[in-house]
């Protein structure tokens, strides 16, 4: 298959004036100066229903994203999605994608990594699905027109993977060679949609939103790809500066 194979249809939104959309479960309406490097990728699927997932604008043509977002034919690009495997060949969460021209857009900061994220400590997510949750916190579908953010805590990631080695297996064995940390909140969660979308500190993208409970909010906290992971920065260093 070649690149311009792919080219079936197009969901690049960029997060600017009305353009910023993104969801959190129990979040606030971002300020239109917040997330202006965020990538909205969106498209029908073969069911007739419309997907979504978050990006980040690492370079004015590379998007950094989550890769379970991906599937063949889904996203116009003009060269392969690369995506990080490990030695074992094992698919990690983690894509960059190459936009067709240039833009503008600002770009997300990344983290030189001298600091490694502790316990307790308050990272900021953003996400195009849903704001609320219904009875008992159960997640519902839907999607709403203005970016909403929100703040969460970094904690031990025991309670979501247990969670889903008792429900999800094959998620829970797709997560072990992963490089993960973990935020939560009793009133704010990432939600479907959300996937992709920058995990911020400092103004820092220091994770992708990749997991998480898919029952109930704020009870496990969210999963995110921990992009201090050595190779995984190493890996992002080696492909936007060899296109």
């Amino acid at each position: 298959m070649t690149a311009r194979l792919l080219l079936l249809w197009v969901g690049f939104a960029f997060s600017r004036e009305a353009d910023i959309q993104k969801r959190v479960v129990g979040g606030r309406q971002c300020q239109p100066n917040e997330r202006l490097y965020h990538v909205r990728l969106s498209g029908l699927d073969p069911d007739g229903t419309w997907s979504f997932c978050g990006g980040s604008l690492l370079t004015d043509r590379w998007i950094l994203t989550a890769s379970h977002c991906w599937q063949p034919g889904r996203v116009e690009i003009i060269s392969e999605p690369r995506i990080y495997r490990d030695n074992n060949d094992n698919v990690h969460d983690i894509m960059l994608l190459k936009l067709p021209y240039p833009t503008n857009i600002p770009r997300v900061a990344y983290p030189d990594c001298d600091y490694s994220l502790q316990l307790k400590d308050t990272v900021n997510v953003a996400g195009h699905g849903s704001t609320t949750a219904g009875i008992s916190n159960m997640r519902r579908l839907g999607q709403a027109p203005s970016l909403h953010c929100g703040d969460l805590h970094v904690v031990d990631c025991a309670n979501l993977l247990t969670y889903l080695r008792n429900t999800d297996v094959q998620t829970w064995n797709y997560l072990q060679y992963q490089s993960l940390f973990c935020g939560h909140s009793s009133t704010v969660d990432v939600c479907w949609g959300d996937s992709g979308g920058g995990v911020m500190f400092n103004n820092m993208i220091y994770g992708l939103i990749s997991t998480g409970n898919p029952t109930v909010a704020c009870v496990d906290g969210g999963g995110f790809i921990n992009l201090c992971q050595p190779e995984y920065k190493r890996w992002i260093q080696q492909n936007i500066n060899n296109p």
